[in-house]
């Protein structure tokens, strides 16, 4: 596509966004923003454009002295560097606030495909024609960089290219370059039982030839690191890509891999309902469980990723350190029985109030057992002082409270991450199940004794986020799935049952 009136609709940053999302972390400056910066949470800096958090003369590079150095994690900027004399000063510039290992990413109007200076429909503002290889060799002058793209694009009503470039600390390297002709994204922006559930795809893929790229949200990718079949990353802030203009993402990355899995909302909303779809949330209980009770999420996801794989388990991979860590924490307690307890989730419905009278009984009888404490920082307030009561709220993050089930002798959890990644591992489990079967969830599971709450609307295939959507007790104004339906002796009766097949050992 060369440059006509009609294709140039301004807002230039809109077709590169899709393209440049898994870069946008930390620290974004978006120099010369205009009325659009990159994203919303980036700081954008112009002089007149309405996107603006700070108001400068970029005309002269000096001015962008205002910044100290290595303070941004990315310098974007679109269609700005052709508008000024000093370019290479510019350039210069952004390379000094860019910390060692952030990425400058540059959008620019190509030289073949744009009006040049002097020519009908020009723009009158444009001080430079440029090629790609033009920034490139300004780079070279002074930049100690990785070129990790370097592309033109004349699709749809595009006339410009795109530089990202990765700024090193040490001599060059020469990275080696993936090979782009059989691709595969995996896309799945959930929680982090969503994300274990989804693991075994990567190694699915690997298996069939693909270069494997995950696309997730920093909050939960702890759950795929160190898997070794992930080949990339397209680590994606939730701010990056409007919600709106998902689907323009998803079908820009189809163009450039060979295959795209979206598992976006694969569980929640088809077979987890959801408030906001009022119509499938309120249908009978009958008829959710008609459409969701024998469905295992584990086969779904495989089907929708359009895999013929059946019957598989999470696969959460440690790394050497934690792995040796591990066994030297199994160590200092080789005389006890662990039991991690999740003590909360993401609802109402994952809070089980019992739990201190379930342990302090079990704590009386069996004098080997030894707890440990897990769940969201709010959840602090359910500790209670005991030699063998060891809690780990807010000094185990995500991931450690999630691959410490590796190392435990059981694991009690509601329907939780920390339930899907003990279902990685052989360690016995007790799920809490409410809003979910075992056929849903951990039908495949080894050394599965989970329990379903006896409650009359269990499971109620629902993402309950309010307490106004469920019939509550009276004494804790908690969700009667939990508070008085999931049965006390039934856990405590498979806690001595696996106590004493350990003991016996």
């Amino acid at each position: 596509m060369v440059w006509t009136p009609e294709t140039s609709k301004g807002y230039e940053v809109r077709k590169i966004r899709n393209r440049i999302a898994g870069y946008l972390h930390g620290t974004v400056l978006d120099f010369g923003c205009g009325d659009e910066k990159v994203f919303d949470g980036a700081i954008g800096i112009d002089l007149y454009g309405k996107a603006a958090n700070l108001r400068l003369d970029l005309s002269n590079p000096e001015n962008v002295r205002l910044f100290g150095d290595e303070v941004a994690d990315v310098v974007f900027s679109s269609h700005f560097l052709e508008d000024i004399y000093d370019y290479k000063g510019m350039l210069r510039q952004f390379w000094r606030v860019l910390k060692q290992n952030g990425y400058l990413i540059l959008y620019l109007p190509h030289k073949d495909l744009y009006p040049n200076i002097g020519q009908p429909g020009a723009n009158p503002n444009h001080k430079h024609d440029f090629l790609p290889e033009d920034i490139v060799s300004a780079l070279d002058e002074f930049a100690n960089y990785d070129l990790i793209r370097c592309e033109t694009h004349s699709e749809a009503d595009e006339y410009s290219f795109e530089i990202i470039a990765q700024k090193l600390n040490g001599p060059k390297l020469n990275l080696p370059k993936r090979n782009r002709r059989k691709t595969a994204v995996v896309v799945r922006y959930g929680g982090f039982g969503d994300m274990a559930i989804a693991s075994p795809i990567f190694r699915i893929l690997k298996q069939q030839g693909y270069y494997v790229i995950a696309n997730c949200k920093p909050e939960t990718k702890c759950i795929w690191d160190h898997n070794p079949y992930i080949d990339d990353w397209i680590v994606q802030r939730k701010d990056a890509i409007p919600p709106d203009q998902l689907g323009e993402y998803f079908a820009e990355m189809k163009k450039e891999h060979d295959l795209v899995i979206n598992l976006c909302e694969s569980i929640e909303r088809s077979l987890l309902f959801e408030e906001r779809d009022e119509e499938l949330f309120n249908l009978p209980h009958e008829e959710r469980e008609r459409r969701c009770g024998s469905v295992n999420y584990s086969d779904r996801t495989m089907e929708i990723a359009g895999l013929p794989d059946r019957g598989c388990r999470p696969e959460i991979y440690l790394s050497e350190t934690e792995e040796v860590l591990g066994k030297v924490f199994r160590s200092k307690h080789e005389d006890y029985f662990l039991v991690q307890w999740q003590l909360a989730g993401s609802s109402w419905h994952k809070i089980y109030p019992f739990a201190d009278e379930v342990m302090e009984q079990l704590l009386e009888e069996l004098p080997k057992i030894k707890f440990f404490l897990t769940g969201p920082d709010h959840i602090q307030i359910l500790n209670w002082d005991h030699p063998r009561v060891c809690s780990r709220i807010r000094l185990w993050g995500p991931r450690q409270s999630h691959i410490m089930t590796r190392f435990m002798d059981l694991v009690i959890s509601p329907e939780t991450g920390v339930l899907n990644a003990a279902g990685s591992f052989a360690t016995p489990k007790i799920g809490l199940l409410t809003h979910s079967n075992r056929e849903n969830l951990t039908k495949y599971f080894l050394n599965d004794y989970s329990i379903q709450s006896e409650a009359p609307c269990s499971p109620c295939h629902r993402l309950v986020e309010t307490l106004e959507k469920c019939p509550l007790d009276e004494k804790f104004r908690l969700p009667i799935c939990m508070s008085r339906f999931m049965p006390k002796d039934k856990i405590i009766e498979r806690v001595r049952f696996l106590y004493r097949k350990w003991d016996s050992r």
